[in-house]
């Protein structure tokens, strides 16, 4: 759970339109309720996947490829080796289950919920991730030989009465339709109320957004969108999941979801799922909220004369820009977030890796403060990327761990310098602090690289932090290095936008932003009808 710092930040806005109460009662929870591993085709056991979903994440899935029932499409030309790893996958799962349901279910503790998914690829509809809400589902029957898998369609079209037990949401929407993507003339936001706009694939928020479709399986098209999906009148929540493909679920720097609701429990997650109060994020776990009069993000409102638009942001980096939209049109915008402030309350980002690709090194850090407060850790801890299934990652990347008690923040992780230099393969955090006249940021590092213990410790002073960016490298030139930010004043990292607008009959609403690191956040919206 991450600290509610919309109540924290915006106390007396909140209390100025009576919606304080009502907010600092609710708790954030971040999850990831779509990635894979080798259940079916993708890497790396169940077990490794929990143990991934541990260190950074509130909730969580691990996802297996169930079946695409129009992959043998003429018109599409798929290779023969595409569809013979989809079958073993299918299969795999099959087989797969029963322990994976065992696994799932010792996995649930007070501070982690876990769920079972399945996931459809289909032409016709786009692709689907189905959310179990119990650990004891079974997978569909299989399909008789020589009969039309229609389970994906007969899912679609039972509406509300499947959430009782069973969600299924579209995913990387932004494809184009005929080709996975999304197909919103046959989407139903009775049957799903959620859509995944964010994930390794790439951000769908529309078609500007960072990250960009970098896959294999083609670019962004044309209307397949969140915005797109919004000016043709659908109403859904948004969520972001890694669908990383190396039981890495929560992967920093790809997608995942934000959730506001009471506790921390299965049900509460499900309910707050299906009631749509979610935003998905690219990276960090930013937190935004988005009320309209006596409604909030995720909600149907009914149509008025007046409306009174509030939204809030908090985030770990400094805000590049806070903007509301309004189908795919930007409405309110704020662009100005320097405050200029050197001392206090602030975040600094902790970054570690670099260094020549291919040589592994395993490190052993440890983070402290003197003469001044580490008051939080939040982790960036990125799994070894796999974008094609077929793709053999190196599995000795297991061992990570993250712990902050006392002051002090203890990590350990494995980096292998990074594949190209468009790709950020490095681990960390970001710490929030008190930053005094007389404060050090201690950091002392255990590490092994190139054959060699490597210990390193280094102190960096208040003026170092506060005006630039430091790095350090630990054992000479094209060696592992360490990035320590420039701090990022809590000042800069709030934002707060309250204005009059004007809505019609079928419009909708939602607030994104942008930190300077590139990460995102995107609400679910806010929609007019009668």
């Amino acid at each position: 759970m991450i600290r509610n710092r919309i109540a924290d930040g915006f106390r007396d806005e909140l209390k100025a339109i009576g919606w304080y109460d009502r907010i600092r009662c609710l708790k954030a929870f971040v999850g990831d309720i779509h990635n894979h591993c080798g259940i079916s085709y993708g890497h790396g056991s169940d077990e490794k996947a929990i143990r991934f979903a541990s260190l950074q994440l509130d909730f969580f899935s691990v996802t297996g490829h169930f079946s695409w029932p129009d992959m043998d499409d003429a018109d599409k030309l798929i290779p023969d080796e595409v569809k013979a790893y989809h079958r073993e996958g299918f299969r795999r799962l099959r087989d797969n289950w029963a322990s994976f349901q065992k696994h799932m279910e010792e996995a649930g503790t007070e501070c982690l919920i876990p769920f079972l998914s399945y996931e459809y690829h289909s032409f016709l509809y786009g692709d689907y991730t189905v959310l179990c809400k119990y650990l004891d589902e079974e997978l569909p029957p299989p399909v008789p030989e020589g009969k039309k898998d229609s389970r994906l369609e007969e899912l679609l079209e039972q509406e509300t009465s499947c959430q009782s037990r069973l969600l299924p949401f579209p995913h990387h929407i932004g494809y184009k339709q005929g080709y996975r993507g999304i197909n919103w003339t046959l989407f139903s936001e009775k049957a799903s109320p959620i859509v995944e706009i964010a994930s390794m694939h790439g951000a769908a928020e529309s078609t500007e957004s960072r990250l960009k479709y970098l896959h294999t399986m083609g670019p962004r098209s044309c209307s397949n969108t969140y915005q797109g999906g919004l000016v043709l009148g659908h109403h859904f929540g948004v969520t972001g999941s890694t669908d990383h493909h190396n039981a890495s679920p929560g992967s920093y720097g790809f997608g995942r979801t934000v959730l506001w609701t009471d506790d921390l429990s299965r049900d509460s997650i499900w309910s707050g799922l299906v009631g749509r109060f979610t935003s998905a994020v690219t990276g960090d776990p930013m937190q935004a909220i988005l009320l309209l009069n006596d409604s909030r993000m995720g909600e149907i409102t009914n149509p008025s004369s007046h409306y009174r638009m509030n939204a809030f942001v908090a985030s770990y980096d400094a805000l590049e820009k806070v903007e509301i939209i309004k189908g795919d049109k930007v409405i309110e915008g704020r662009y100005d977030f320097s405050s200029g402030l050197q001392r206090g309350r602030g975040f600094i980002s902790c970054m570690f890796g670099w260094g020549e690709k291919h040589k592994p090194c395993k490190w052993d850090v440890k983070i402290c403060l003197r003469n001044g407060r580490l008051l939080d850790a939040i982790p960036r801890l990125r799994g070894v990327d796999i974008v094609d299934p077929l793709d053999k990652p190196d599995e000795s990347a297991d061992g990570m761990s993250f712990s902050f008690s006392d002051g002090i923040l203890h990590m350990r992780f494995r980096t292998d310098g990074n594949p190209t230099a468009v790709t950020d393969t490095s681990q960390g955090c970001v710490i929030e602090l008190e930053l005094g006249d007389n404060t050090f940021l201690d950091i002392h590092i255990e590490a092994i690289w190139n054959g060699c213990h490597v210990s390193r410790s280094y102190s960096f002073s208040a003026d170092d932090m506060a005006r630039y960016q430091n790095t350090e490298y630990i054992s000479g030139f094209v060696s592992p290095a360490i990035e320590i930010g420039q701090f990022r004043p809590a000042a800069d990292c709030l934002c707060s936008i309250s204005s009059e607008i004007e809505m019609d009959i079928d419009d909708s609403i939602y607030l994104r932003a942008y930190e300077k690191n590139g990460d995102a956040v995107f609400t679910s919206p806010i929609t007019m009808r009668n």
